[in-house]
């Protein structure tokens, strides 16, 4: 009996540690960094270790099963730092809180990169350490503790176990392992892979309660009114038509250091940057989360400023329809909207928020006139361009159109199957074996569909009676997995082996970039060429109209976007695009204005 409590009690006290030390080997695909972790954060194992128990003495007082008391939160804890591993080799960005909201098209997400989700050796030595641990619970004899006792410990542990969702030691212990962490990778890093989403969760809970002291001296609703007026029109006969493209996972890939190309894949955009404004563009993600990109271009606000948990894509829907954006403001100042995207609704609830910043008409493949081509696993670019062409073609004369497309083809996953057939614009690399040269090629394939696709579009648009200004940038850099697992931009040593929360800031600016391009069939020289970000591209299209601009954007251009280009999290491009990992000081107080304004635009109506 003595062994049997003994045992129990062990069990019950070093249960906690296996699991964690499990989770973080598979977080960081490495057992021996893991025990380091361990030792290395007190504070993160003791509040994990306090909260894994309040849920075994729960469950042991009330079953009196030392494998069921453990059983339970164990598996969950794996399944979710095994996901959270997923999605970061898919990415490059770990579960957060937000994509909670995307829960519903968890097989359509998975669908995009099945082939990453094979667990590493590590991951299942971990996870085998756990199982072993609950099958010797099973197997041994445990103590049961008596009934009346059992009911004492187990409503005492539910006690505590509630407490930490209500304010109080737990919270704000969370709360102080989450300060200086900037986004999720940090808080995995400094409270653990499973941890680290509840002290996400609690830095949530703070800044609800602390909200009300942000106060944006009635600017939000100033600017919503503002945003909702007709605007004039006196220059609207001279106003372009503007065709706005994302080109998904678009880039120069030839200015990837190490490779060279013996005839060049993207012919067009090259041509093109010749005689256009072009340069590159800072998106707030890479490897994927082109709807956030969308939306910070849609509204020149920024997600990294909205509380923990939260992007412009899972705000409270009422917001959008008073929302100030680009698609609002060329809407109201008489422009008709339509909105084209080449796949299904299925994600970033678009079907819902595009209607409500202000396309008139919105359309999914489903809804194309043009009779799809399937280009390896999406339908194709050319597809694309010509539905473009053809929505031109049916618009209504009498006002000028706004027409924004999101492209598909080149969408993950890549692989030397995706489209049966080489690129016909081999790379060649000492860095990359023949092996990652196949898997490139699709990506350079996809891209030289995109560059095709600009081509057919610009070739269109430049015989237009009407001015047409073109907008194409690429939403974020592909997630670009080789073989063994490494990316290539490690390989080729534009990124350094491990977290991104190591990078240095110039690292990270170039992991961010991608390109745009600006083209006109009116302007005989081209606006100089500089870099843009996801946050104030769709600002500067606006000027480029000639339109004057409403308050809003006429407030962000003056105060926001004259020193800064984009912040996410701690990282921050000023407005030349220089990288950094401190907001200058004279930048500071604009950034709280910003915020304060942002804040009170999402969470007040």
């Amino acid at each position: 009996m003595i062994r049997q409590r003994l045992f129990t009690v062990m069990g019950l006290l070093l249960a906690p540690l296996v699991v964690l030390w499990a989770t973080q080997a598979i977080w960081l695909d490495n057992m021996a960094q893991a025990l380091s972790w361990v030792t290395a954060h007190p504070d993160a194992v003791g509040l994990f270790w306090v909260l894994f128990s309040a849920i075994s003495f729960t469950l042991y007082g009330f079953l009196r099963r030392l494998f069921w008391a453990c059983l339970p939160q164990s598996v969950a804890a794996l399944v979710f730092a095994y996901a959270s591993r997923c999605k970061l080799n898919i990415n490059g960005s770990p579960i957060q809180l937000s994509d909670f909201s995307l829960a519903g098209n968890l097989g359509d997400v998975a669908g995009y990169a099945a082939d990453q989700l094979i667990p590493s050796v590590t991951a299942v030595i971990a996870a085998l350490s756990v199982v072993v641990m609950l099958i010797l619970f099973l197997c041994v004899g445990t103590w049961r503790i008596p009934a009346p006792v059992g009911m004492v410990l187990g409503s005492l542990s539910m006690v505590l176990l509630i407490s930490a969702f209500s304010p109080g030691f737990l919270q704000t212990a969370a709360v102080r392992l989450d300060e200086g962490c900037y986004d999720q990778v940090e808080r995995n890093d400094q409270a653990g892979v499973v941890l680290g989403l509840y002290t996400a969760w609690c830095q949530r809970i703070h800044t609800e309660n602390t909200l009300a002291s942000l106060d944006s001296a009635g600017l939000a609703d100033y600017f919503r009114e503002d945003a909702a007026r007709e605007q004039g029109t006196a220059a609207l006969e001279t106003a372009p038509d503007i065709i706005f493209i994302t080109s998904e996972a678009f880039f120069d890939v030839t200015r990837l250091p190490g490779l060279t190309f013996a005839q060049d894949p993207l012919p067009v955009f090259h041509a093109l940057s010749q005689t256009c404004t072009n340069g590159r563009f800072l998106s707030n993600t890479y490897g994927g989360g082109t709807g956030w990109v969308e939306m910070e271009m849609f509204t020149a606000l920024t997600a990294s400023l909205l509380m923990e948990g939260d992007t412009l894509s899972t705000l409270d829907p009422a917001v959008y329809e008073t929302l100030p954006t680009t698609v609002r403001f060329l809407q109201k100042a008489g422009y008709s909207t339509l909105a084209l995207h080449s796949h299904t609704a299925e994600l970033y609830d678009r079907a819902t928020i595009y209607p409500a910043i202000g396309f008139e008409e919105v359309c999914f493949l489903e809804d194309f006139w043009v009779e799809p081509q399937r280009r390896g696993d999406y339908a194709s670019d050319e597809t694309f361009a010509r539905e473009i062409i053809a929505r031109y073609e049916a618009r209504d004369t009498s006002r000028p159109a706004y027409i924004y497309g999101l492209s598909m083809e080149n969408h993950q996953s890549y692989y030397p199957e995706k489209y049966g057939e080489p690129s016909g614009f081999p790379a060649q690399s000492d860095l990359l074996s023949q092996e990652d040269l196949t898997y490139l090629d699709s990506l350079v394939m996809g891209l030289n569909h995109a560059d095709a696709s600009l081509g057919m579009l610009t070739d269109y648009f430049s015989q237009c009676g009407r001015p047409v200004m073109l907008v194409f940038v690429g939403d974020h850099l592909p997630s670009m997995n080789l073989p063994d697992g490494e990316d290539i931009y490690t390989r080729l040593g534009i990124s350094p082996e491990g977290e991104a929360s190591t990078w240095d800031a110039e690292t990270l600016a170039e992991i961010l970039s991608t390109d745009y391009l600006i083209w006109t069939n009116y302007q005989e020289e081209a606006v100089p060429d500089r870099t843009e970000s996801c946050t104030f591209l769709g600002l500067h299209m606006l000027q480029r109209t000639g339109l004057p601009l409403n308050h809003y954007f006429s407030w962000l251009e003056e105060n926001i976007a004259s020193r800064m280009l984009l912040n996410r999290g701690r990282f921050f491009a000023d407005q030349f695009g220089t990288p950094g990992y401190e907001v200058p000081a004279d930048a500071q107080p604009l950034l709280d204005s910003y915020t304060a304004l942002e804040r009170s635009l999402a969470y007040s109506s």
